[in-house]
C-alpha cells in the first residue's frame, strides 16, 4: 500500500516539478536551428546571444554579399545582413522576457518580449512571437522557435 501511494504522489508531482523548472540561461549561446512563422532561417544565418545575470545581447549575421568594403554603399549592403538587440531580462520558471534598450530600429527600444524556454543539456530552446513594426506602428506577430547551443 505504502508504494503504490508513493507511486501516485509521485506520479501527481511530477507534472508541477518539471512545469516549474527555471531554464538555465547565463553564458554564451550560438544559433544552430530557428524558424520564423515556420519558415526556416537562411542556411547563412549566424547568431550569438549572450546573457549574464540579469542582461542579453543578441549579434546577427546573414551572408553578406559583399566581402570588400570599398564604397559606402559597400558598408550600407553589409550593414543590412546585421542586426543587434541588448537590454534587461527576466526569467519566471519557463518564461523568459527580454526588455529591449538597444535594437537597430528605435521601434523596439524599451519592449519587452516574452517567451517560453527550455535548457537540455547545452541546448537553449526559445518560443515565442515577437512584434512586427512598420513605422512604428506594430502590424502583426512573427512567431519564433529557436534553438540555441552553449558554447561557453
Amino acid at each position: 500500500m505504502r508504494t503504490a501511494t508513493t507511486a501516485v504522489l509521485l506520479f501527481l508531482l511530477a507534472p508541477r516539478a518539471s512545469a516549474q523548472t527555471a531554464c538555465r540561461l547565463e553564458g554564451v549561446w550560438q544559433l544552430i536551428s530557428g524558424k520564423a512563422d515556420g519558415q526556416p532561417y537562411p542556411g547563412s544565418t549566424r547568431s550569438l546571444k549572450i546573457i549574464t545575470k540579469g542582461h542579453f545581447a543578441v549579434l546577427s549575421e546573414e551572408a553578406r554579399g559583399v566581402q570588400e568594403l570599398k564604397t559606402a554603399a559597400d558598408s550600407l549592403q553589409a550593414f543590412r545582413t546585421m542586426g543587434a538587440g541588448a537590454g534587461t531580462y527576466t526569467l519566471q520558471g519557463t518564461t523568459y522576457t527580454e526588455t529591449l534598450d538597444y535594437f537597430a530600429d528605435p521601434a523596439y527600444a524599451g519592449r519587452s518580449v516574452s517567451f517560453t524556454c527550455r535548457t537540455e543539456g547545452d541546448r537553449f530552446f526559445q518560443t515565442g512571437a515577437f512584434p512586427v513594426f512598420e513605422k512604428g506602428k506594430k502590424v502583426r506577430d512573427v512567431k519564433l522557435d529557436e534553438v540555441w547551443r552553449r558554447i561557453e
